[in-house]
């Protein structure tokens, strides 16, 4: 019974030592499969901090910008709001003092109110007088409504015209 006994001992030795060849091989693949997946995963991570890094840089940019828009819509209600105003200030009707247009000097506007009853009309009338200067508009409008007691003419003040 004994080379019985040598031959099962010697054929469990064979078979031990080629299941651990069999296993050690596995085992070093499945190392190196985890040591990939390894890297994988760290370049994962990598890339997971740069995606945040620039969403964060996005978000803000879009907060500035953001903050442009709301800065450049309130300078445009301003501005549409500046415009209206002047409209409804600047009378769209003016009364000219010279037959013959004069091509030198700006426009100037001056109003004109009537006081009293000798008036030839009632309320203010608006000038557009061509001038060198607002003195010499303001004088021009002084002789054509020479009476101080019948009629208030304001200081002139320059004329824009709008684009229409």
């Amino acid at each position: 019974m004994s080379p019985v006994w040598l031959l099962g001992a010697v054929t469990s030795l064979v078979i031990g030592v080629l299941a651990e060849r069999i296993l050690g091989i596995r085992a070093r693949r499945q190392s190196e499969k985890l040591t990939a997946l390894k890297e994988r995963l760290g370049v994962y991570a990598n890339y997971a901090k740069l995606a945040s890094v620039r969403r964060v840089e996005a978000e803000e940019t879009l907060a500035g910008l953001r903050r442009e828009a709301a800065e450049v819509e309130g300078e445009i209600l301003s501005l549409q709001s500046a415009v209206t105003d002047d409209d409804a200030l600047t009378p769209m009707e003016f009364y000219c003092v010279d037959r013959v247009a004069r091509s030198s000097g700006p426009l100037w506007y001056v109003a004109v109110e009537a006081l009293d009853a000798t008036a030839p009309w009632t309320g203010i009338r608006t000038y557009a007088v061509a001038a060198d200067s607002a003195e010499d508009a303001r004088k021009r409008i002084v002789e054509r409504h020479p009476s101080p007691t019948a009629f208030t003419i304001s200081p002139a003040a320059p004329l824009v015209l709008p684009e229409r």
